[in-house]
């Protein structure tokens, strides 16, 4: 295992935040070395622990791989926060915190008594940060959303998809990425000003509008050109531009034709690779790579205008032949040929296959105690003085009890027996032999 990251050594996060916007920023401070100390209740747990098990996994409170993922480098505390032992102790975690985070919706530290005010009176200095839909004002503000919602509200699920049929979506949540790297940003920025003022601050971030920049090309469109984004042949899909009745180029950048995904050998799922031709040049180059078959040789193929009048036909003609080869053989043949080819990739490819992905490092190593020896998702920034890195697997809930306890608190063994019989660390109500992985739970 690494040493950690010396970029935010000293750092401590005391981590409220559940599913994935919130998450994705305390994963990414602990990767820069931060101590980030995750607080939960057994009955209501990030409900990521329940989500996305890796197959042959048995389903379990600990052992959620994409929790585990998300979650990687934390260390865990478990605490009832509705009683007046565990807000104590969340007061003394937050006295000895340089920032905290929470995703709730709004109001929800508002109930618990910890708003903005409150938290720099506990602890001067403080850095807050909220992630919600909409954020923390505003009329909409109490609207809970998801990720996807999110997305559909600012408009980017909207311009996703294929011409002429309802919009695709983009398949994950991207809006809980993108806020959770905004989160990123604006923590380090509140912390360089506090290291120069000595003044906390709070953040509040809506996932909403940290996502509207991948909506910006439409938005500038109505804006300059008041053309709505709902009109035919809108989105074009994979293609460049749709057809010869739709010619409009919508933000594709340069004009191309043939212009699409295809699929290839295998005849599975992921079994595509994208071609995009941008020339006449590189049409003649494409025939040459696949060996100049007679279709190919037809002349109204051989301009731009005519490629794109029969364009249907010749993806047709282009798919017959895709479909004879492996997605990476005719990524490495049409690139030899100077032709942009890409094999479609999923995760495993992604994690198998790819090789600038493994010269890169991005997956990294690491051991879970109930997992065993698994990837994870590392960083996707390289420095080259404090690189960042995932130090540890995921917590097991309330791993970490004793040493916040005992260590950072000063909690005596006597101290901290009573407060488990009043069900401040476990329900009382709830068997925890089950969840009992060689850790203190008490």
């Amino acid at each position: 295992m690494q040493s950690q990251s010396e970029s935010l050594k000293n750092i401590r996060v005391l981590d409220f935040t559940w599913s994935v916007a919130g998450s994705t920023t305390a994963r990414i401070l602990a990767a820069l070395g931060a101590e980030v100390i995750k607080v939960e209740w057994p009955k209501t747990p990030d409900y990521m622990r329940f989500s996305m098990y890796a197959k042959d996994d048995e389903p379990g409170l600990d052992n959620g791989a994409f929790f585990n993922n998300l979650n990687a480098g934390k260390k865990s505390i478990t605490l009832n926060v509705k009683s007046k032992e565990g807000m104590d102790i969340v007061h003394q975690l937050l006295k000895k915190s340089d920032i905290v985070l929470e995703n709730f919706s709004a109001g929800v530290f508002e109930k618990w008594g910890l708003d903005e005010e409150k938290l720099q009176e506990i602890s001067p200095g403080i850095v807050y940060m909220s992630i919600s839909g909409f954020g923390h004002s505003g009329r909409n503000k109490h609207y809970g959303t998801w990720g996807p919602t999110a997305a559909g509200l600012n408009g980017v699920s909207f311009i996703s998809g294929l011409p002429n049929i309802q919009p695709a979506g983009w398949g994950y949540s991207v809006m809980d990425v993108v806020a959770g790297y905004a989160g990123v940003f604006s923590v380090l920025s509140a912390l360089y000003h506090k290291k120069r003022t000595g003044k906390g601050q709070y953040i509040d971030i809506s996932q909403l509008e940290a996502g509207l920049p991948l909506a910006g090309p439409g938005i500038l469109d109505y804006t300059v050109n008041n053309r709505s984004s709902r009109r035919p042949g809108f989105p074009p899909g994979n293609r460049s531009i749709v057809s010869k009745e739709h010619p409009e180029n919508t933000y594709r950048g340069k004009e191309g034709c043939p212009h699409n995904s295809y699929r290839t050998a295998g005849g599975g799922y992921n079994d595509w690779c994208t071609i995009a031709i941008f020339s006449d040049e590189e049409w003649t180059q494409f025939k040459s790579a696949i060996g100049n078959p007679a279709w190919a040789e037809n002349e109204r193929y051989n301009t731009f205008e005519g490629r794109l009048e029969y364009q249907d036909e010749l993806d047709e003609q282009i798919e017959a032949y895709t479909l004879t080869k492996d997605k990476y053989e005719i990524m490495e043949l049409l690139q030899s040929h100077n032709v942009a080819c890409a094999a479609v990739q999923m995760n495993q490819d992604l994690m198998e296959k790819d090789p600038q992905l493994k010269e890169r490092g991005l997956f990294e190593r690491l051991t879970h105690p109930l997992l065993g020896e698994r990837n994870f998702v590392g960083i996707p920034i390289k420095m080259s003085e404090t690189q960042p890195f995932i130090s540890k697997a995921a917590p097991l809930m309330g791993e970490d009890n004793e040493y916040v306890l005992k260590d950072i608190l000063g909690y005596s063994d006597e101290e901290i027996e009573k407060l488990d019989e009043n069900g401040v660390f476990w329900p009382l109500d709830m068997p925890r032999e089950e969840f009992e992985v060689a850790r203190p739970l008490w």
